[in-house]
């Protein structure tokens, strides 16, 4: 069995051999790509909603990172960062739920929900902490950046088909040896008469808020990774820019707002010229990509109360507070709520609190916020401009996925709750980064590096 000792990455040498990817790595660069190539509805029956490609990479990190731990290969005290506090608050509410809605009888649905859940969030808990504590450099950091924002570009590339074509390349991606179709989703549906698209994700709001989070770490890419070609830089940069404005949603928009308006805002001010530059040019292309795009989204960025979409989350509120006053504290368990045509929430934090009560939703917030603050602190501890730049790309990352969380019930969707998961524990990664830069018994030197977009 593959060990921890196996997955952690040794730091890079001088004139070592390029080609040579160390266990962790690899297996972050697979999962980032199973994760946005294959539909996360096509999974192995006899393992139900979580047996989709990326989960299963997930689950074999989560046990070997777990089975390390357990026979002393691995120590996680000797990789301290706050980012396993998070972790270790929504596993501590899922379990209270868990003891306690057992007390009870319950249904066959119910428990085949509550495992679906565990074993989600075990797979989410063993890409945030191999990704934390087996990542040690900036190289290891931008590799797995690599994959995750390339297969993310193929991903917006398999969208923008659907969008323009008659042709969807998702139904073959569907066709896995083993795997069969969990459920039937249609991956074009209609707002105003314009398409709105999936990709590879299972609703357009899904695609929308993950390619608004990842587009700060395809510009981080953009600025830093020099052994690649501007233009391999520059197109996944446009393919999931495209990706954000063709799932014609709200969402889409603001988690590409916060994201990139967080990362921007941190940047040197020499370093926003260029990008306020591009702005005009962004516009128009949008403009370009199809008929009645803007207009759309404008429209029902401006609807208000008029907006049905809207009404029937807010109408809803009621209903969930009579729901969270059966069990207050820790809920029906977690995955148990089922939403029906008259009361699906879109709310995670909603979700959350029926389902794990109270204290469940504390934990939630504290899930999605303490990234953030980690990635803040992080680069405020390190004078490394490469790293800083990072630290601000995943910030914003992890503050738009907070926010979108209370648009849309995004744990019930695996490419966000997986994305969420890799950014948290690359919070996690920069945080120790940032900590031996500052420890003179670390090896660990910030190299002066050229943060322009030449070559």
């Amino acid at each position: 069995m593959t060990t921890l000792t196996d997955l952690r990455p040794i730091e890079p040498q001088t004139g070592g051999d390029a080609s040579t990817r160390q266990h962790a790595v690899v297996l972050l660069q697979i999962f980032a790509i199973t994760l946005m190539v294959f539909p996360s509805d096509t999974v192995i029956k006899a393992i139900g909603a979580t047996g989709f490609v990326a989960a299963l990479v997930a689950m074999f990190g989560f046990a070997a990172w777990l089975v390390s731990t357990v026979l002393g290969l691995h120590n996680p005290l000797d990789h301290r960062h706050p980012t396993r506090a998070a972790l270790g608050a929504l596993w501590l509410v899922t379990l209270v739920s868990f003891a306690l809605m057992h007390r009870t009888p319950q249904t066959g649905a119910a428990e085949l929900a509550t495992d679906h859940w565990i074993m989600q969030l075990a797979a989410m808990t063993g890409v945030a902490l191999i990704a934390a504590e087996c990542l040690e450099s900036l190289q290891d950091v931008k590799r797995v950046l690599r994959a995750l924002v390339g297969a993310a570009a193929f991903c917006s590339i398999v969208a923008a088909f659907q969008f323009w074509t008659n042709f969807d390349p998702a139904h073959y991606l569907r066709m896995v040896p083993g795997f069969t179709i969990n459920f039937v989703n249609s991956d074009v549906t209609y707002r105003d008469g314009v398409k709105r698209v999936t990709g590879t994700a299972i609703d357009p709001i899904e695609l929308g808020v993950v390619a608004g989070m990842l587009m700060p770490l395809a510009l981080y890419l953009l600025m830093y990774d020099k052994e690649r070609r501007l233009w391999r830089r520059w197109v996944p940069v446009m393919c999931i820019a495209l990706a954000v404005f063709i799932t014609v949603s709200r969402s889409a928009i603001v988690s590409l707002a916060l994201a990139c308006g967080l990362f921007l805002v941190l940047l040197p001010s020499a370093r926003r010229v260029p990008f306020f530059a591009a702005l005009p040019v962004v516009i128009a292309a949008v403009f370009a990509v199809g008929h009645g795009l803007v207009s759309t989204i404008w429209k029902y960025f401006f609807l208000g109360s008029s907006d049905s979409s809207i009404t029937h989350r807010t109408n809803n509120y009621t209903y969930v507070e009579q729901l969270v006053h059966r069990a207050p504290w820790f809920g029906t368990g977690g995955g148990t709520y089922v939403p029906t045509s008259l009361h699906i929430l879109d709310n995670q934090y909603l979700t959350t609190t029926i389902e794990l009560g109270l204290f469940g939703l504390a934990a939630v917030a504290f899930y999605f916020v303490l990234p953030v603050a980690t990635a803040l602190v992080a680069r405020s501890r390190t004078a490394d401009a490469e790293l800083r730049t990072l630290c601000g790309a995943l910030a914003g990352a992890a503050l738009a996925a907070a926010f979108c969380s209370g648009t849309f019930d995004s744990f019930s969707f695996p490419m966000f709750a997986y994305v969420d998961a890799l950014v948290l524990g690359l919070c996690g990664a920069c945080w120790l980064l940032a900590a031996r830069s500052q420890d003179p018994r670390e090896d660990y030197v910030a190299q002066p590096r050229s943060v322009g977009i030449d070559r």
